[in-house]
């Protein structure tokens, strides 16, 4: 009954220590796509293709922004040739994320915004892993709102 216990003790401890390693990653800040790929990875986040957005979200900003899906998840990325560029163009995002200069964005969710370095990263959407990801590679928001309103 004991080498039962104890086999059944061992396998489980085994289990949970598999499930704990996955995605656990050291997550480095990120500043440019590639570094921004690997954040996302780091958290156990499978990443989808990176493509230029010339369409929805064209014109945000000086640059063209990137999207990409990590684990079916939208986010935009955007990377400017300076900090100081970068720095300039976040000023121009309204406190609750939804102006940038002259232009009013309808987003589906409360936007994030991100600022790091020389990018900008907008994550539109409510899942915890995209969220806590971001703020550990970007640092905290620096406009919008975390999901439910906090």
């Amino acid at each position: 009954m004991l080498r039962r216990f104890l086999l059944i003790a061992v396998a489980s401890f085994s289990i949970i220590a598999v499930a704990c390693s996955v995605g656990g990653g050291e997550i480095k800040p990120a500043d440019s796509y590639v570094s921004l790929s690997a954040a996302l990875e780091s958290a156990g986040m499978k990443v989808g293709e990176q493509v230029e957005n010339n369409f929805l979200f064209a014109g945000l900003f000086s640059v063209a922004g990137v999207e990409l899906t990590a684990s079916g998840q939208a986010i935009l990325a955007f990377e400017f040739a300076s900090p100081e560029e970068a720095s300039e163009q976040a000023a121009l995002v309204s406190p609750d994320g939804f102006g940038i200069g002259l232009k009013y964005i309808n987003w589906i969710n409360t936007p994030q915004f991100f600022l790091n370095g020389r990018m900008i990263v907008v994550y539109d959407g409510s899942q915890s892993l995209v969220t806590d990801t971001l703020t550990a590679a970007m640092g905290e928001q620096f406009a919008g709102e975390a999901p439910g309103g906090a």
